[in-house]
């Protein structure tokens, strides 16, 4: 899915890198779980293109909300994705999960290992004498920056956290140097890695699906505001529907996520939740309203692009890798601060008709899949001196 959590449509990879050895290494790839299609899911699937050889490691797996290129590969799950009720409830395993990380077993004979990874997947041990990359999507959000959040979007669970968080801590700190190499998805990212850990980060921005996402060829906008986001406390889809709620502006959201049933009865008559959507009905949603809604603060943030990459352009927190995506005055417009009196200001002086297609798109494919394998590969190359 993308950040909707929708179930996605196959789709072609993109061409072939010519002659490149790399695609015959034997690639192990830990992610932290996978249990639907998001952003560091498609990152995982658009890797699998170039890596015919790779295997894949995960604490949790369910193939049933993934695409053909995952569950056509080995994947090897940890024991504790047996557990009853536990790809639905895992994040409350969490103080569980680094010493289970520790106990993957990776391929004797892999040649690299690459750690994908924003909670435990940057510790597991590299087989003796093979090289290891550490690809952050974030550092462990509910130890650092946000841990607010979700403290308040799930008391008990918050609770829980805050008894595990220092030997946590310590753990997470230890696992993030056990790497060659580190790679973070953004400039934002990195000096979050650079504060947490001491580490200096390689940006690799990741893919954009822009031969997925593309523009209708007759536009025709409906006059209706879009939303696409987990609903998870940090992305602050109450904010955007308390702002629409004031405006009366017509807003549709869509996803779906733990605080789902708290923003339908936030929601206002202007504001449908539609809860989540098929990928040919999210394409349909990106090319047919007026502009998308962005509330919180992203690491790199894919919903934005995949809406430039259909001509939509976009509102969005002035903070986080928005920042390094989205050029203000010429594919969107920014608010300063995540309240609603900030968001609703902007929000009422906001044009969604004074933005051109041509350029929308031309900055979403900046990040093509494309541009992301080539930077992936001539990476790998350079460190295994291939």
């Amino acid at each position: 899915m993308s950040t909707a959590d929708a179930r996605p449509d196959p789709n072609p990879p993109p061409p072939p890198l010519a002659g490149s050895s790399v695609e015959r290494l034997r690639l192990a790839v830990v992610h932290d779980w996978l249990l639907g299609m998001r952003g560091g899911e498609w990152l995982l699937a658009t890797l699998l293109e170039r890596f015919p050889l790779a295997t894949i490691h995960t604490l949790f797996y369910r193939p049933d909300h993934l695409t053909r290129a995952i569950n056509s590969r080995p994947v090897r799950p940890s024991p504790l994705s047996r557990l009853p009720g536990a790809r639905r409830y895992y994040r409350w395993l969490l103080p569980l999960l680094p010493g289970a990380v520790e106990r993957l077993r990776l391929e004797s004979d892999c040649e690299l290992v690459l750690t994908i990874s924003h909670c435990v997947a940057h510790g597991v041990h590299a087989p003796s004498g093979v090289p290891k990359v550490n690809y952050y999507l974030s550092p462990m959000r509910y130890l650092y920056d946000q841990g607010a959040h979700y403290r308040r979007g799930t008391p008990l669970a918050g609770r829980a956290l805050r008894w595990a968080r220092p030997r946590l801590l310590g753990w997470d700190r230890r696992a993030s140097k056990g790497a060659d190499e580190t790679w973070a998805i953004s400039r934002f990212v990195a000096g979050r890695i650079q504060q947490a850990y001491g580490l200096d980060a390689r940006i690799i921005y990741p893919p954009v699906r822009t031969g997925r996402f593309t523009p209708p060829e007759a536009p025709r906008r409906i006059e209706e505001f879009l939303l696409v986001s987990a609903m998870v406390p940090y992305k602050r889809v109450d904010l955007a529907i308390e702002a629409a709620n004031r405006l009366r502006l017509p807003l549709r959201v869509v996803g779906q996520g733990p605080l789902a049933g708290a923003m339908r009865g936030l929601a206002g008559p202007t504001v449908t939740v539609e809860g989540p959507v098929g990928e040919e009905r999210l394409l349909e949603l990106y090319r047919t309203r007026l502009a998308l809604i962005f509330p919180g603060q992203e690491d790199f943030g894919i919903v934005p692009l995949e809406a430039m990459a259909c001509g939509m352009p976009v509102l969005g927190l002035r903070a986080g890798g928005l920042l390094e995506t989205l050029p203000e005055g010429r594919c969107g417009a920014f608010f300063d601060s995540p309240n609603l009196d900030s968001l609703s200001e902007a929000w009422r002086t906001f044009d969604p008709g004074a933005y051109d297609t041509a350029a929308l798109r031309r900055q979403a494919e900046q990040f093509s899949e494309r541009r992301f394998l080539d930077n992936v590969v001539e990476t790998i190359e350079k460190l295994l001196g291939i």
